[in-house]
This record gives structure tokens, sequence and C-alpha cells, in this order.
């Protein structure tokens, strides 16, 4: 591709509407973004087409910090389409963050909707196109979609699922994909879009060993709502380990009435110490738990307590409590 940073589309996908050059700006898009935006610092702000904004909607930055370990993650090929996501059981998860789109977990896939804004040629021209990096990241989401939707049936599975614009049409939408491939090249896209579908587990994983995000990962969607349900999982899994144990305690108990084994040393040995595992390792197993759990709730109260303290000073406030005035202890008359 000559200019890997121009539009990669011409083909107008929301209503053909044509701009004339005074709608040309950014007051003119403001139908096009979100009602709402959450800043980095988590404050809501009125969207602007402003560099922070595009960066928040299309960036891949924490996926790229772990880009040499993707393959564990996922293939390096394009996505599958939406009818076969449906086809393997997977429900799909409306998300608006882009480290999530096409992440899956379980019975779940994220995916991000393509934003309006992104369909128009003009938005691009003056807006992406200039920075490098965005376009490559905007340029390999708008790829993933040419794959997701590529039967007429995918189509009306993305309108359904509030994935398209509702005044995205099927012809439009036809067009425009075949622009999409016909320039495609994948030194062009954002390394992440290399790659398709992530599991969710293994990018927890990764992100544990080489980020150092032990009891975080990469991302919480899928984790534990609750403390009990974490203990309650944990502790089932534990449970039907013991279930094992106890079978063969019991064939063992069952040998040792067998004369022929009771003069076996090394299967006296054996029933010996799998005996005295069986009752040590259950208690270090349920001790483990509990420290895990200790571990999560520390680090999660940690975390929560330092950004209180940050997100109140950013907001120029003191917490609740500091300004309520101290009761002075009462008397009763006699």
């Amino acid at each position: 591709m000559d200019n890997p940073t121009a539009a990669p589309f011409t083909t107008r996908v929301l209503d053909s509407r044509k701009w004339s050059p005074d709608e040309a700006r950014d007051s003119q898009y403001t139908a096009l973004l979100p009602a709402s935006h959450r800043t980095k610092r988590d404050d809501i702000v009125v969207p602007q087409l402003d560099p922070e904004f595009i960066k928040d909607e299309l960036s891949v930055k924490r996926l790229n910090a772990i880009q040499d370990w993707l393959w564990v993650c996922g293939r390096p090929m394009p996505p599958r389409p939406l009818h076969h996501q449906v086809l393997i059981s997977r429900n799909i998860a409306i998300t608006e963050n882009p480290e999530l789109h096409l992440v899956w977990s379980g019975n779940r896939i994220f995916l991000k909707p393509i934003p309006a804004w992104l369909l128009e040629p003009d938005v691009w021209a003056a807006h992406i196109a200039p920075d490098g990096e965005m376009a490559k990241c905007a340029r390999g989401f708008l790829f993933s979609y040419a794959a997701l939707i590529a039967y007429e049936s995918d189509f009306r599975l993305a309108m359904e699922g509030g994935l398209l614009p509702l005044s995205a049409t099927w012809p439009a939408w036809r067009a425009l994909a075949r622009e999409l491939l016909q320039g495609h090249s994948y030194a062009a896209v954002n390394p992440r879009y290399w790659y398709g579908e992530l599991r969710l587990g293994r990018l927890n994983k990764v992100y544990r060993v080489r980020q150092g995000f032990v009891f975080r990962g990469y991302s919480s969607v899928a984790a534990h709502a609750v403390y009990g349900d974490l203990i309650r999982d944990n502790f089932a899994a534990l449970a039907t380990i013991l279930g094992y144990v106890v079978i063969v305690l019991t064939a063992m108990q069952v040998g040792l009435g067998v004369e022929r084994l009771q003069a076996d040393q090394a299967f006296q040995d054996v029933s010996y110490g799998f005996t005295v595992f069986s009752i040590i390792a259950p208690l270090i197993a349920g001790a483990g738990i509990m420290l895990v759990v200790l571990g999560v709730f520390v680090s999660n109260w940690l975390a929560t307590k330092n950004y209180e303290g940050k997100r109140f000073s950013e907001m120029g406030v003191e917490p609740y409590w500091r300004n309520q005035p101290e009761k002075s202890p009462t008397t009763s008359s006699a």
C-alpha cells in the first residue's frame, strides 16, 4: 500500500450522506459521537474528536505490550465470522473497550461496535490519517469486521447485536468490505490485529507472569464477582481432588487386607506415605486457598484506597468522613 495512513475506503456506509466543505468541521460530527466519554482519569466529559478521544477508542497498547506472547492466546489468523461464533455457542457481549475486542472467555466473545464516526471518510482524513499509529489501529479494527461480517447472515447478526450503526445497509457494507480487503496489508495494521480471537484466560496468565499483575491479570471481566464465589469454586476443585484421594485410600485399605499385598513391603511403604499425604495435603491446600483469597482481598483493598486518595485529590474534595464534626460526649442531667 503506497500510503498506509490514508483512508482505506471512500464508501459512505452511513446513508451515503455527502458532507459539504462547511459541514466537514468537528461540530458537525457530534451526532456521530457518544453522549459522554470517560477519560483515563475517570472524568465524564462531552466527547470531542480530539487525539485523546480517538486514542481511548482505538488504542491497544496493553496488548502490544505482550505482542511477543499473543501466540499463546490465539492464532495469527482473522477472526471467524459472526455466524460461526453463534455456531460454537458463543454469545456476543458488547464492550466499548478496544483492548477487549475479539477477546473470548467461556461462552462469550467481547466485541466493540464500529463507531459511526469511524465510517466517515472525512473523519479519517482530518483526524485519523495524520496519526500513523492510530491509523494502523483503525485499519486493523475495520479489517477485523471485514472478517466478522462476511455473509448477509453475519450482517443481520451484527445489526441485531448493535455492532453497526442503524443506518448501515448490506450493499454499502459489501462495498466498504471490498475496499478494505483490496487494499489490505498486514504491515499497515497494528500487530495486535495479526491475531484474531484471543483467549482471556491465557491473557490473564501472560499478564501475571510477564507484567507482574499477579492478582489482577489482564482483565477481571470474567473473574468472580464476590469473594464467596472465589472461595466456593476453589474448594469445589479441592473437593473433587479429595474424592479421588478417598477412592485411592479405599483401594489401599482393601489391598492391605489381601495376604499377598500384606507381605509386599513396597506396597506397605506407598500406603503409609499416601495416607500421611492425604492427611496433610488438604490442610495445606485449604490454607493455600485462603492465603490466595487474602492476597486478592488485600490487593483490591490497597488499590481501592490508593485510587480513592488520588481521585479525591483530582476532584478537589475531601473525603466525606473528614468533614464530619466530631460529636462531643453528652451528659445526662440528674
